[in-house]
């Protein structure tokens, strides 16, 4: 209801319509007929009451407006619409002529983690089309969609509709906001997937087409050649594939990572089943794989698969790295603040350059565990460490020294990583190696 009561009103006779003004002066002529005729005056008095009665209705019915404060028809405030608002799955705010928040529900409050009501639209968003947009929904009544995008660390695309809602004498801006950062995501993702794969597969298909040629020229009455050629045809093959797989799980990836993990995971269980497996593979190499955990479980926040990726893509870039007879050395372990976590995990040998390819915010009273991996290799130039997790970098290329692979294992770490709001450090020495060292947010007690 827009009004709950409707108190007294002055009536405002100036304004009333001559059919109150006509009824007005029948009933005082009649009346004073009453008085002048000794026959029918209760009649006629009668008459003449119900006929005033009558004008009143009329007049009441044309009364323009209070003219005290005190004589007013007391509205629903805009604060009271925000019980409505709650009723909308996508974040609502109701903002009035002042720009303060006057209305909100709970998605609101939680995406722009505020509580206080009143409080300025501009102390929780600062978006200058979105505030534009309020502007001209209070001031002219316009209706108007920003698309924008937050500065955040994970990247994140945001559909706001401006809306006016008149109540009463009151005009307020209602705002709904829609996520749209899993659609864009997508259709980046898309293109990418198209860019990438048509520019990475280009080499492996062109010799694959020269290999084919060969066989069914020159090699095709030698038996030791076809077998040759048919071996250089199997790895380019196994290459594509590889980059395929990668391709697609970057892309899985990319595509939740908005979303934040509330899954819990054992980083220590996931570091003996990645060692484990990725064995025969070191042993093949003459390479010895060494794990430093503890005998205590170390429960992260975090999808366990993802965290195994992690760790399997950390400890199969160190195994192709160092020469045989070398050793891969594994640590877990746990750490205090964000500060104390990198001075540990990634600042271990002085003479080494070091890079933090990925850093999450600071919040207070927030503990991470971390993986660190250190190859025998032979180490990395600082000019290209803040390249690594780029998709598609390998140093090798750069020297000249290809030594396969996809180039896709540090970008899929990083990428795992930010969705899990952790880091990725790492430090290298040329000549004693590098280490890489993940670290994500530790599980507190459930």
């Amino acid at each position: 209801m827009v009004m709950d009561r409707l108190t007294r009103q002055r009536w405002r006779w100036d304004r009333a319509p001559a059919s109150a003004w006509a009824a007005g002066a029948l009933a005082a002529l009649l009346v004073l007929l009453a008085f002048a005729t000794d026959m029918s005056a209760a009649l006629l008095i009668l008459l003449a009451a119900g006929i005033a009665f009558w004008a009143g209705r009329e007049a009441r019915r044309y009364v323009i407006g209070p003219v005290s404060a005190d004589d007013t028809i007391e509205l629903v405030g805009l604060a009271e619409l925000a019980p409505l608002l709650e009723a909308l799955p996508d974040p609502a705010l109701l903002i009035d002529a002042s720009m303060r928040i006057v209305g909100s529900n709970a998605a609101a409050r939680r995406q722009m983690q505020f509580e206080t009501r009143g409080q300025f639209l501009t102390s929780i968003l600062r978006h200058p089309d979105v505030l534009e947009a309020v502007q001209a929904a209070v001031h002219d009544g316009a209706t108007r969609a920003v698309e924008y995008e937050q500065a955040a660390r994970a990247e994140r695309h945001t559909r706001c509709y401006v809306a006016p809602v008149n109540w009463g004498p009151d005009r307020a801006a209602m705002l709904v906001f829609h996520d749209q950062t899993a659609r864009i995501s997508t259709e980046r993702m898309r293109a990418d997937f198209l860019a990438n794969a048509s520019h990475e597969l280009r080499t492996p298909l062109a010799s694959l087409s020269l290999l084919i040629e060969t066989i069914a020229g020159p090699a095709r009455d030698s038996a030791e050649d076809r077998d040759r050629f048919l071996k250089m045809m199997q790895v380019q093959a196994d290459r594509m594939r590889r980059l395929i797989d990668d391709l697609l799980s970057l892309s899985r990836i990319e595509l939740d990572e908005h979303v934040p993990p509330s899954d819990r995971a054992d980083l220590v269980v996931v570091g003996h089943e990645v060692v484990d497996m990725l064995g025969g593979v070191a042993r093949e190499r003459g390479v010895e794989l060494k794990l430093d955990a503890p005998d205590e479980a170390i429960r992260v926040v975090g999808e366990r698969f993802q965290l195994t990726q992690v760790a399997q893509n950390l400890i199969d870039n160190a195994i192709k790295y160092t020469p045989s007879g070398g050793v891969v050395r594994i640590e877990l372990g746990t750490s205090g603040d964000r500060e104390e976590t990198i001075a540990r995990a990634g600042k271990r040998w002085d003479e080494a350059g070091r890079v933090a390819m990925l850093t999450p915010a600071a919040v207070a009273n927030r503990s991470y565990a971390y993986i660190r991996v250190e190859d025998a290799g032979p180490g990395i130039a600082m000019r290209f460490l803040p390249r690594l997790a780029e998709r598609f970098f390998r140093v090798e290329r750069e020297l000249g020294n290809e030594r396969g692979g996809t180039g896709l294992g540090l970008a899929i770490v990083k990428h795992i990583v930010n969705r899990h709001r952790g880091g990725f450090l790492v430090e290298s020495q040329p000549g004693r190696g590098s280490a890489f060292a993940a670290y994500v947010e530790l599980a507190g007690e459930d």
